[in-house]
C-alpha cells in the first residue's frame, strides 16, 4: 500500500469537513483589505507591477492544526492516513507536494517514532534569510497563541539546517535538545501529536496580526538595543549571481555620496545583523532578503527597493510595509515578465530621485549629489 494515496489543500477541506480528524486552532481571521500604498514607485511601473502591489487584498486566516498520529515527509509536509497536505500557508505548493510524494511511494522509507508534541514551524527555501524572517519564526507565536508552551516542545528541522538558522532559533530560545532533525527520503517521522502552525502569508499580504508575530520573536531574539544606524544601503555584491544589477558600483557610489553605510550583510553575525537593523530609519538597496530585515526596524522606517519589472522575487516587502506600518518605495529597471535570473541597470538619476523623496519625508529636504564626479 503506498504510503500517499491523496493529496489534498489543507485549508479548503477543513472548511468543507472532508479531512481525516484534525483539530484547527484559529488565532487569526481571514479578511480583505488594501495594500498600504508605495511611497514612491519610479521607473517602467508596469501592469505586472501595479497588479503585484494593488490587486492583492486577501489577508489569510492564521491558526494551527493538530493531527495525532500524523506522519512528516520531507520539508515539513504532514500526511494523516495517506492523505498529503498542501496549503500556500506552508509554502508547500501542491506540485513540490507531488513529487515528494511520488518519491516516498516508490522509496518506501521507514517511519521513525517521535514521542510527544512535535510542532513543524519551517518549509521549502528554508536555506533562504528572509523565509525564517518572514514565513517561519513568526509561527513561533502562532503556537504561543494556540495555547502551546514553546519550551516544552519539540521542533522538527531539516537534516541540511544552516548555521544562521541554527543561530536564530537559539536566539528566539528554542535549546538543542528541542531540535529534532531527520533524514529526508530516508525516513518518515511520526508523532503522537503533529503542530503544524499555519504561516500568515498569502502573496504579497501579511495577516494583520503578522505586526504581533513579528514582535514576539523578534522580541525574543533581540539582545539589547543596538545605536541608531540611520541610513543603509545594501550591497549585494557578495550575493549569488541572481538578479545581478548591471551598474552595481555607481549605484553604491551614488548612496554612499549621499550619506548611505554600505554593508554587505553576510558578513556579520546573525546578532549583528539584528543589532544593526533595528536602528535602521532609511534602507535601500537591490530587491533581495535583506531588505526583509525591516522586519527589525521601527514603524515608519522607509525602505527603498531596486529591483526589475519581473514579478519574481515578488513584492512581499509591501506587505512588510503594510502590516508594519512602514513605507515602502520602488525604483524599477525593465525586466521581462517571467524572467527569474535577471539582469538590469538602475537608472542613477532615478535612484537620486528616490533618495531625495526619502529625504524630504525625514525633513531634510535637499538634493541628492549622485556619485562622485557625476
Amino acid at each position: 500500500m503506498p504510503l500517499v494515496r491523496d493529496i489534498r489543500e489543507i485549508g479548503e477541506h477543513r472548511a468543507a469537513g472532508l479531512l481525516p480528524a484534525l483539530g484547527f486552532a484559529e488565532v487569526g481571521a481571514a479578511g480583505r483589505s488594501a495594500m498600504r500604498p508605495p511611497s514612491f514607485l519610479l521607473g517602467p511601473a508596469n501592469e505586472t507591477v501595479l497588479w503585484e502591489i494593488f490587486g492583492q487584498i486577501d489577508t489569510p486566516g492564521v491558526g494551527c492544526y493538530a493531527i495525532e498520529d500524523g506522519l512528516v515527509a520531507p520539508t515539513g509536509i504532514a500526511i494523516k492516513d495517506g492523505v498529503a497536505f498542501h496549503a500556500a500557508a506552508f509554502v508547500q505548493p501542491r506540485h513540490h507536494v507531488v513529487a515528494v510524494c511520488d518519491r516516498l511511494n516508490d522509496d518506501d522509507p521507514p517511519v521513525r517514532h517521535v514521542a510527544g508534541k512535535l510542532a513543524v514551524i519551517y518549509g521549502p527555501a528554508h536555506e533562504t534569510w528572509g523565509h525564517w524572517l518572514t514565513d517561519f519564526l513568526p509561527r513561533l507565536w502562532v503556537l504561543a497563541q494556540a495555547g502551546h508552551a514553546l519550551e516544552t516542545l519539540r521542533y522538527l528541522v531539516p537534516p541540511d539546517l544552516r548555521p544562521f538558522e541554527l543561530t536564530l532559533l537559539r536566539l528566539c530560545g528554542l535549546r538543542d535538545e528541542q531540535l529534532v532533525a531527520y533524514d529526508y527520503f530516508a525516513e518518515v517521522v511520526r508523532a503522537d501529536l503533529l503542530l503544524m502552525p499555519t504561516g500568515l502569508r498569502e502573496g504579497n499580504r501579511l495577516a494583520p496580526c503578522f505586526s504581533d508575530a513579528t514582535a514576539f520573536w523578534t522580541g525574543r531574539a533581540r539582545r539589547g538595543a543596538g545605536p541608531v544606524r540611520p541610513h543603509v544601503y545594501l550591497s549585494r555584491a557578495g550575493a549569488p549571481p541572481r538578479r545581478q544589477s548591471l551598474n552595481r558600483e555607481a549605484v553604491e557610489a551614488a548612496a554612499r555620496n549621499a550619506g548611505f553605510e554600505i554593508v554587505q550583510p553576510e558578513t556579520l553575525t546573525v546578532a549583528e545583523q539584528i543589532e544593526l537593523f533595528s536602528g535602521v530609519r532609511v534602507l535601500a538597496g537591490e530587491y533581495g532578503s535583506g531588505l526583509h530585515n525591516s522586519v527589525f526596524a521601527a514603524a515608519g522606517t522607509q525602505v527603498c527597493g531596486l529591483r526589475g519589472t519581473s514579478r519574481h522575487p515578488s513584492f512581499l516587502q509591501s506587505g512588510i510595509a503594510t502590516a508594519l506600518r512602514q513605507e515602502a518605495g520602488y525604483v524599477f529597471a525593465a525586466t521581462d515578465g517571467q524572467d527569474v535570473d535577471q539582469r538590469f541597470e538602475v537608472d542613477i538619476g532615478l535612484f537620486c530621485r528616490a533618495i531625495e523623496i526619502m529625504m524630504m519625508a525625514e525633513g531634510r529636504p535637499g538634493l541628492c549629489p549622485g556619485p562622485a564626479g557625476a
